[in-house]
């Protein structure tokens, strides 16, 4: 009996898993066909291929005509002290201008003004015709004065004679208490239509302000160094790359015969470096010597874009008694050539890089006639004699170093291909 039960187990588990097998006749017959569904591939117009043309930015007529300007204006201490200082800078002027006379597209205008002294003693005896800030009239070597108040390229010739102002002795009248700002400013305010100073300072032009002295700002200025600046630098509405300030100035370590008495280690000026409690003040040791420090200061804060305080009073401010003023003199020159030959052309567009990284900029120079037919001087693009590029201003920077060959009513074209794609 068992055996026939065990019979009838394996026979059903036999016939159950032949109708589960994939081969099972019966199965297959159950499932329906998956229907093949057609795959459709979209079909796309071939994008016409990116034209890149080339323009000619227009910019504006000033923005890309050429007509560098200066307009420099001297501050001269004309006191008894300063005599041998003026003859050295009228025996070296050549050098100081050999780079703007040379140079055939500067527009100079070369002026000077005297310092003054606000003292009741000064006004009283002073014997010059001049105002406060009045531009001296230019004269030959004779010191006959001409009817104009500062020397162009015409009148190059008259420069020299021109600067060596001559020197108004203590007891004649002359300045005791030298103030520079006051004049200075002044010089500014009389420059309106009408003002004796009219037709100097120009709007476009770079100013340049160069003091030569061997003394300070007087110590009861109203006017301080900050302020100064200030006012220079709304002068030029606020354009800081239109304005330089130079000095030749006494320095700290010059020994006190080179120096105006108030910078001396003398007790009327200086009594902190006595002890003033004996009958004959006598040296306390503590001072090792004064410098023009509230000009300093104007210098650097008029100039305070162009780097740190100590290199700019390097480059800035030279030594009035140095045996190298002459060459000290040319570099000023240079750099003040260079500053007036820089300029900044701003874009419309961006232009466009290629794989390389190189820009798509030309920049070219000439006569409109040969810039209208794609002509001109073609400016390099390079950091030292060519041009460069600023993204963050979107403008093309040429520095003062360019050797240009020059022609009258030159300008620039900038050609570019633009960064927006073609429509």
């Amino acid at each position: 009996m068992k055996q026939i039960i065990a019979l009838c187990i394996y026979t059903s588990a036999l016939m159950l898993a032949t109708a589960c097998s994939p081969e099972s006749p019966a199965l297959m017959a159950q499932q329906d066909p998956i229907p093949e569904t057609p795959v459709e591939i979209p079909q796309y117009e071939m994008p016409a291929q990116q034209e890149f043309k080339w323009i000619t930015e227009d910019g504006g007529q000033s923005q890309l005509d050429f007509n560098p300007q200066v307009d420099i204006l001297f501050v001269t201490d004309n006191s008894e002290s300063m005599k041998s200082a003026q003859e050295n800078l009228v025996r070296n002027l050549d050098r100081f201008t050999n780079g703007i006379n040379k140079n055939a597209m500067i527009d100079y205008q070369i002026g000077v003004i005297s310092t003054w002294d606000n003292s009741d003693r000064f006004l009283k005896t002073k014997k010059d015709k001049y105002g406060i800030g009045e531009l001296r009239h230019i004269k030959d070597g004779k010191s006959q004065n001409y009817n104009k108040r500062f020397v162009t390229k015409k009148e190059k010739h008259l420069l020299a004679s021109t600067l060596d102002l001559g020197v108004a002795p203590y007891d004649q009248g002359g300045p005791e208490d030298e103030e520079f700002f006051a004049p200075l400013t002044a010089a500014l305010e009389k420059s309106g239509r009408g003002g004796v100073n009219e037709g100097f300072f120009r709007e476009d032009a770079q100013l340049v302000v160069v003091f030569l002295t061997d003394a300070d700002e007087f110590k009861q200025s109203r006017i301080n160094p900050e302020q100064m600046a200030r006012t220079l630098l709304d002068f030029k509405k606020g354009k800081a790359n239109k304005l330089a300030v130079y000095g030749a100035l006494v320095k700290a370590s010059d020994s006190d015969q080179y120096k105006d008495w108030a910078l001396r280690i003398h007790h009327k000026y200086n009594e902190q470096c006595f002890d003033m409690t004996q009958k004959t003040p006598k040296n306390n040791g503590t001072c090792t010597g004064f410098g023009p420090e509230k000009l300093e200061e104007l210098i650097v804060r008029a100039n305070e874009d162009k780097g740190a305080p100590d290199a700019i009073k390097s480059k800035y401010i030279v030594g009035i008694v140095n045996k190298k003023f002459g060459e000290d003199l040319a570099r000023i020159g240079s750099d003040i050539t260079k500053k007036t030959l820089s300029k900044e052309i701003f874009l419309t567009q961006r232009p466009r890089a290629t794989a390389d990284g190189s820009l798509q900029i030309r920049v070219r120079y000439g006569t409109p006639e040969q810039l209208n037919t794609g002509r001109g001087q073609v400016i390099p693009n390079k950091a030292n004699g060519g041009w460069t590029y600023d993204p963050e201003n979107n403008s093309v920077l040429l520095p003062g170093d360019i050797e240009y060959k020059y022609q009258d009513k030159a300008r620039f074209a900038v050609d570019l291909i633009p960064l927006t794609l073609a429509q």
